[in-house]
């Protein structure tokens, strides 16, 4: 479509040069910005990965100082004499005061511890609680007592994640959580009895403090940032899942355990979400950390910009369709009037060879005698004329059918295009056979004359035939043109051209008999003699007779059977008994006019000039029969008034019944026992107005009178008034009373308003 409008734009030359720079401007900015978006992207996520990376490695560097700080302080304790007490003996309750203190100490010295147990396999002591001192059965965090008795699956130096009662919350009476989330570091000496621990050393590690550390290493509102175990157990918040929960069905969690990676990264759905996953294993404890932040955040910079990239490229582009236009005009505009000129010229060089070729033809066929061979082949080949004078000749005359109503349709230009576009389709059908030539003789004629190298063609071979079938069609088709063929005998040389062309002129007269559309060849006419026609006197007189006695269907049918007898001999005598009719006809109006005291327009040498210009024999008599008719209406009317009492019959008719859509002259002639045809041309004659022009003003003045003076609504009033087509009864009123009905009511309406005594 772009091609298309652009080979079609005045300016083309200009923006055939302008354009491949404006693409390729185009296509550099595409290709660049494509190019920038893709390493933006990967930068971004490379700074991402690095800065999520580091964020994760400053809290596995917490959780390992946390774990170093907890094994040292477990290891202090453990070689600590009062806590040694405790672990290995029986202590008195008096001295509960100073092992609570140092157990205090141990406290305030590590603010992230929640709580410290120790355990001698009897008793576990605890700070802080309520009591100092408890034994399994009475002790509230019972769950610690499963942890110890299962050292087959918990070591020494590890760290659980345990959910238990809030000592604190206890103490203080306060609107404190009742249970917590901490981590249990346990500490026990190796050497232990019956798979069960006998003395430990028990650090819980407040939950809060590892969130804390995880919160201060980057996590935002737009990723979450967690720590996982081994089994896939959440071990800090996460926004859409609780502490402890278990992931490791996830699809990212597999993903990150099936790596062998220390760290790294992924791109994955994540819960719905395409995101950008971020993980790093820790020192100890066989944990990973975890962050996950959406992929569209990290890249909503980068596609704002390429967003912003591509609007750009769209104004470019857009300034740059409009300045190439400009400039193209401003470029153009120099050598327009040049290159204007030289296609007058040229356009006027290809009408002056065009008419001084079909000249040369036209003169070659209206010319009786030729030049020598060689004379003609020389102009042969100066218009380009692709004819073989030494070869045989056929030709084709082609006559444009309805020639009156083609003149009255189209202007000497128009008419001119036609046959220009009539030639052209003769041209395209007959090249596909013959080598031929299409001559412009008279504006309804045109000749074709074609080559043929084989002798003895004759002029009717069912290849030419659908040649002029096909010819006929496209005519009719693409020009609205009906067209009729007449073929001439084969002919051996151009000396011939002129003596065939006046016999085909002559054969093609014959349409009149054939009629629209013919084909006409010598050996289709079935013509009898000419001195075997004898002119029917009898029948020229019955029709001579009944015109005088207003009879006009008998001189219609008498008049029928003179030519129907005449068209099967020669066309000249056609022609003769058609003007021999003609004299007979006006003997009768001579009669009509002495007897009736009448004066009808007829004049023989101008209706003799009509009946020459008429093509069909249909027509010719269809015009007789016309005349006839309006003798008969004159002679009619020329009787007694019995004519005034049928039309105030008629016109009674109408008064009454003009409510009847079925209402119309047919009916009306039915009624009043006349042709219809002849009681319309008597209603038109005495009432100056077609009977069906009368019908419709009595309807649409009743149609008038209702609208203006009633509350019923234009539909109603149109059926009531005889009319069925609403588009009918709005066009008919509007011409006669310039406003549609509604405006008419309207207008109505106010005058009554305006003069309400009325």
């Amino acid at each position: 479509m772009l091609k298309n409008f652009i080979l079609k734009n005045p300016f083309q030359l200009f923006l055939s040069i302008l354009m491949p720079f404006l693409l390729s401007s185009v296509l550099v900015i595409f290709v660049q910005s494509s190019f920038l978006t893709k390493n933006f992207e990967k930068f971004a996520l490379s700074m991402v990965y690095n800065q999520q990376k580091t964020d994760l490695q400053n809290t596995s560097r917490n959780v390992s100082v946390m774990e170093r700080t907890a094994n040292s302080l477990a290891t202090t304790a453990f070689f600590d004499n009062t806590i040694t007490d405790l672990l290995y003996s029986d202590v008195d309750s008096d001295k509960y005061t100073t092992y609570k203190d140092k157990l205090l100490s141990y406290k305030n010295i590590y603010p992230f511890l929640q709580s410290i147990y120790i355990y001698n396999g009897h008793n576990i002591y605890a700070y802080p609680g309520l009591r100092f001192v408890y034994d399994r059965s009475n002790f509230m965090d019972s769950g610690i007592f499963t942890t110890l008795d299962d050292i087959y699956h918990i070591k020494s130096h590890s760290m659980v994640l345990r959910k238990i009662p809030n000592a604190i919350s206890e103490l203080e009476d306060a609107e404190a959580k009742q249970f917590i989330y901490v981590y249990s570091y346990l500490f026990f000496d190796s050497q232990v009895q019956s798979g069960k621990v006998s003395e430990a050393i028990i650090l819980n590690i407040s939950e809060e403090s590892l969130r804390e550390s995880i919160s201060t290493s980057g996590q935002s509102g737009h990723n979450r940032t967690f720590i996982v175990d081994h089994d896939g157990q959440l071990l800090s918040d996460d926004s859409l899942h609780p502490i402890s929960t278990n992931i490791s069905n996830t699809n990212y969690i597999q993903a990150i355990n099936a790596s062998k990676e220390k760290a790294g990264y992924l791109r994955m759905d994540v819960d719905g979400v395409d995101s950008f996953v971020t993980y790093t294993a820790t020192d100890v404890f066989d944990w990973k950390l975890v962050s996950i932040t959406p992929y569209p955040y990290i890249v909503q910079d980068i596609n704002k910009m390429k967003h912003n990239t591509y609007l750009f490229v769209l104004i470019f582009i857009l300034c740059s369709f409009i300045l190439s236009f400009y400039f193209s005009r401003r470029l153009y505009l120099p050598i327009k009037l040049v290159i204007q000129n030289y296609n007058i010229l040229e356009s006027e060089k290809k009408n002056d060879y065009y008419y001084k070729k079909q000249n040369f033809l036209r003169k070659m066929v209206n010319t009786e005698g030729l030049h020598s061979v060689e004379g003609i082949q020389k102009q042969f080949n100066k218009y380009n004329i692709m004819l073989e004078p030494k070869d045989s000749f056929l030709m084709v005359l082609i006559k444009l059918d309805h020639f009156a109503e083609f003149n009255a349709n189209f202007n000497l230009t128009d008419r001119g295009l036609l046959k220009y576009g009539l030639n052209n389709i003769v041209s395209e059908i007959f090249s596909k056979v013959y080598k031929h030539e299409c001559i412009d003789i008279e504006e309804d004629q045109i000749l074709v004359l074609i080559n043929y190298s084989l002798p003895g063609l004759p002029s009717k071979n069912e290849q030419l035939v659908a040649l002029i079938i096909e010819i006929q069609e496209n005519a009719q088709k693409f020009l609205n043109l009906s067209i009729s063929f007449t073929s001439s005998e084969a002919f051996e040389t151009l000396h011939e051209l002129n003596h065939q062309y006046l016999k085909t002129l002559d054969l093609s007269y014959y349409r009149l008999i054939f009629g629209y559309k013919s084909l006409i060849f010598q050996e289709n006419l079935n013509i009898k003699f000419d001195e075997n026609y004898k002119y029917p006197q009898e029948l020229d007189k019955k029709m001579t007779d009944s015109l005088i006695q207003g009879q006009h269907i008998e001189a219609e049918k008498a008049l029928s059977d003179i030519i129907q007898n005449a068209s099967q001999y020669s066309f000249t005598i056609l022609n003769s008994v058609l003007i021999r009719l003609l004299l007979s006809i006006r003997s009768a109006i001579e009669v009509l006019e002495a007897n009736h005291s009448l004066k009808v327009n007829f004049n023989l040498n101008i209706y003799l000039a009509k009946l020459q210009k008429i093509e069909t024999l249909e027509k010719i008599q269809t015009d007789f029969y016309s005349l006839f008719e309006s003798l008969s209406i004159e002679l009619e009317s020329k009787k007694d008034n019995k004519y005034i009492k049928l039309l105030e019959d008629v016109t009674s008719i109408i008064d009454k019944d003009f409510a009847n859509p079925a209402l119309s002259l047919d009916t009306i002639a039915e009624k009043v026992n006349l042709s219809a045809s002849y009681l319309g041309k008597l209603f038109k004659k005495h009432r100056l107005i077609s009977m069906t022009d009368y019908i419709n003003n009595v309807r649409l003045v009743n149609a008038g009178e209702m609208i203006a003076n009633t509350e019923e609504t234009i539909n109603d009033i149109m059926e009531k008034s005889g009319f069925l087509s609403r588009s009918h009864f709005f066009t008919l009123f509007k011409k006669v009373y310039g406003v549609t009905p509604n405006q008419y009511r309207s207008n109505a309406k106010n005058n009554n308003k305006n003069n309400p005594s009325q």
